[in-house]
């Protein structure tokens, strides 16, 4: 992607941002919403899983999850944060960044954990400090590789602690 394709995209996000008044509001009360940009330019909304109760229930129970949705989910300390796929709906791809959105592993196409029997953990191979997950083959779509820098835009900013 071109300089000023990129900056273009930020812009564009970045303005809407503004308009909305901060974080991006996608939905009622006080939830806290981001946009992260992909390589490609593609524009994702975020919704931030931030508290132990968000992060306990991700997208549990969500029969869909939109071609540009996604959750990313903060931490303090960069570690190999295990995840399952108890009591999802849908399919999901896994994407553990670093404190900086650089791509440090991808769990592609990892399926719901059925009613009954095993549910493994997925850990990823290095430590991330944030973890975002989006519909299963987005990050294929998307031609996501390790290494790839996200853009994360949010008010006020995330960034690795």
């Amino acid at each position: 992607m071109t300089v000023l394709r990129m900056c273009r995209s930020r812009r564009v996000t970045l303005l809407l941002v503004l308009l909305l008044g901060g974080a991006a509001t996608h939905g009622a009360g006080d939830d806290r919403w981001a946009v992260a940009v992909f390589p490609s330019g593609t524009e994702f909304a975020l919704e931030i899983a931030e508290t132990v109760e968000e992060k306990r229930l991700g997208y549990m129970f969500r029969e869909t999850v939109g071609p540009t949705d996604g959750m990313l989910f903060l931490y303090d300390e960069p570690a190999h944060h295990s995840f399952w796929m108890k009591n999802c709906r849908v399919a999901l791809d896994l994407i553990f960044l670093d404190g900086s959105f650089r791509v440090v592993d991808i769990s592609a196409d990892q399926p719901p954990c059925p009613a009954e029997g095993d549910c493994p953990s997925i850990l990823p191979a290095r430590a991330s400090q944030f973890v975002l997950e989006v519909a299963a083959g987005t990050a294929a779509r998307e031609q996501l590789a390790l290494g790839d820098q996200l853009v994360v835009l949010a008010d006020p900013p995330i960034s690795g602690r």
